[in-house]
């Protein structure tokens, strides 16, 4: 048997079993007679020809048709290939949705739906529009996505909204884009990890949060929860703030600035920050918990080992992923008829080692 497969873009038979963990002579009966072989073994190939780029043409083991080409197929959504899109993440950042990311691409394999990975770049985003939904670029066909953060990724999400692709979004900014989503409210987050602090008795208390988009309502919300629960008038002196740059060296920087205003604890809106108030400390021969109280608001990857554990403020990233996925199959199958959603997602206090009552002087 010829190792070119015309009908599949000329990806080679080796590249599909592969990618699909199979041997060739299974690959190949799979795609000369699905029939021939395990259902399993069956959807194995058809998401590594969606993998490939060679995706509508494999027949269904389960039909016997042929699966359909263009934006409409995969209407079932059990056979749909799905973009999950973030933005790149720049050189010395950590990215906050490395983990509802696996969780949903996981999950979305185990229904049996292909998943592609895109990272957006602002710069790139024309050409990553093209790729998504142009045909003629050879690449898969996109049935949906779920975008996941803003920045250039939100621009994207914007632009093929434009062009109709059913799609949700997954965010911690509220973007009047007309576009579904899941809301994942950092600001009802902070007035948790402020109402906690001031539990253990903390009264000076500031906020490390980054300059994008979301760090306006983070601000308003910080100054508002400390006003309400302080009993004080939340200026910028009594209420600190400090809007970084990514990365841990800016975390680094915004420790030392609020360590100079004589804060006893932080709420630190990124694992960026949180890492580089953490190397602040050290720097500055200081013990956290005993000297400085920190808090992160978002997902810390391994929290619990780092030293020492972090106590978080968290979403629960299985049932946020869960419902993107019921969304955007919803969504595919509806076709025209979709419907808007929008959920906010409220998140929950995890408390480990990293925050305790403030040391008497």
């Amino acid at each position: 048997m010829s190792e070119h497969l015309p009908e599949h873009r000329h990806v080679r038979l080796a590249e599909i079993a592969g990618t699909a963990g199979v041997s060739k002579a299974t690959a190949s009966r799979a795609l000369r007679d699905p029939e021939s072989v395990s259902a399993a073994s069956s959807a194995k190939v058809r998401q590594a020809l969606a993998i490939l780029g060679a995706a509508g043409q494999i027949p269904c083991a389960e039909s016997g048709t042929r699966e359909g080409s263009g934006a409409g197929a995969g209407s079932g959504a059990g056979s749909s290939l799905i973009a999950l899109i973030k933005p790149a993440v720049s050189a010395g950042n950590v990215d906050p949705y490395s983990r509802l990311a696996e969780i949903l691409t996981n999950r979305m394999f185990g229904l049996g739906i292909a998943v592609v990975h895109i990272e957006a770049i602002a710069e790139r985003n024309e050409a990553l529009l093209e790729t998504i939904l142009g045909s003629e670029h050879g690449g898969p066909t996109i049935s949906g996505a779920v975008v996941v953060g803003g920045g250039a990724a939100g621009v994207l999400a914007g632009m093929l909204a434009e062009r109709g692709l059913p799609l949700i979004r997954i965010s911690n900014a509220r973007h009047d884009d007309g576009i579904s989503r899941i809301y994942l409210d950092a600001t009802g987050g902070i007035e948790t990890a402020v109402a906690h602090l001031v539990h253990l008795g903390h009264k000076r208390i500031g906020l490390a949060v980054l300059r994008d988009s979301a760090a306006p309502a983070r601000i308003a919300g910080f100054r508002r929860s400390m006003a309400g629960i302080l009993h004080i008038p939340a200026t910028r002196d009594q209420a600190p703030v400090v809007e970084a740059a990514g990365g841990a060296m800016a975390g680094v920087a915004a420790a030392e600035e609020l360590l100079d205003l004589r804060c006893t604890a932080v709420i630190a809106c990124a694992p960026s920050l949180s890492f580089g108030m953490l190397e602040a400390a050290q720097r500055l021969r200081l013990d956290v918990p005993r000297d400085l109280s920190l808090l992160t608001v978002g997902d810390v990857p391994d929290a619990d080992g780092v030293q020492p554990p972090l106590s978080q403020v968290v979403y629960d990233w299985a049932t946020v992923a869960q419902s993107a996925i019921d969304e955007i199959r919803a969504m595919i199958a509806a076709g025209d008829a979709r419907v808007h959603v929008d959920y906010t997602v409220d998140p929950d206090l995890v408390l480990r080692a990293s925050a305790v009552p403030p040391q008497r002087r």
